[in-house]
């Protein structure tokens, strides 16, 4: 009987002794916690790659823009969009030509919605946006239905005052490329906000915000730079 439970008493020590080499060995270990993230971690800036291809392709508008951003704990990221709004138009059922080339700005924040900080994000953002323009509108065959002769009466107007607001919903992903190199795209909601437009006519396009009219969608393929 001694000997049977000094033999226990030896299993029972060797099996404890045992338990960390098997912890060791075993393939499911428990991955360390990431530490917290930095309050600031950083900005970067980047560059909108749709109207630089609508401006190649040559479409009749393009918003050509550049921005910078702050990182903040890996979920708060301030912007500042800046950029140039053009439009060249001519042509409709009323023969009309219409031009503007303006600067805009916007800005706003998006929120991280991705738990892991593994190069990849979704996120959601608010702007707001506004632009002081001008703009041409000429029409050479106008015609005065109600008191004209059937002549036509050439229109020229230039240098007409323009000012727009208004907010952007924007839904996005973006991952990481290389280190630093960061690429992703945005689709934009944008509700206008208020408008101040010459009595003489009113713009067919606004710099910035795209197609004038009370809403209109929009979006963006940005490639950016971490610094």
């Amino acid at each position: 009987m001694e000997r049977t439970s000094r033999f226990t008493c030896i299993l029972i020590l060797s099996l404890l002794l045992a338990l960390p080499v098997a912890a060791k060995k075993s393939k499911y270990r428990i991955e360390p916690e990431m530490p917290p993230a930095k309050l600031f971690n950083g900005f970067g800036v980047g560059v909108d790659g749709v109207g630089l291809g609508m401006k190649a392709l040559g479409g009749r508008f393009a918003n050509m823009e550049v921005m910078a951003r702050l990182n903040l704990l890996e979920k708060y990221f301030p912007i500042v969009e800046l950029g140039i709004g053009e439009c060249n138009r001519e042509g409709n059922e009323q023969n009309t030509i219409f031009h503007t080339r303006a600067p805009y700005f916007r800005i706003g924040a998006d929120y991280c919605f991705t738990k892991k900080r593994n190069g990849n994000r979704l996120l959601v953002g608010l702007r707001y946006g506004f632009t002081s323009f001008k703009y041409d509108y000429s029409n050479p065959d106008f015609m005065d239905e109600a008191y004209g002769d059937g002549t036509p009466i050439p229109v020229n107007l230039t240098d007409l005052d323009g000012k727009t607001q208004w907010l952007e919903v924007c839904v996005g992903v973006e991952t990481r490329l290389w280190k630093f190199i960061r690429l992703g795209w945005t689709l934009r909601y944008k509700p206008r906000l208020h408008t101040s437009y010459s009595r003489h006519g009113t713009p067919w396009y606004v710099p910035g915000f795209g197609k004038n009219g009370n809403t209109t969608w929009g979006g963006s393929v940005n490639l950016m730079f971490d610094i």
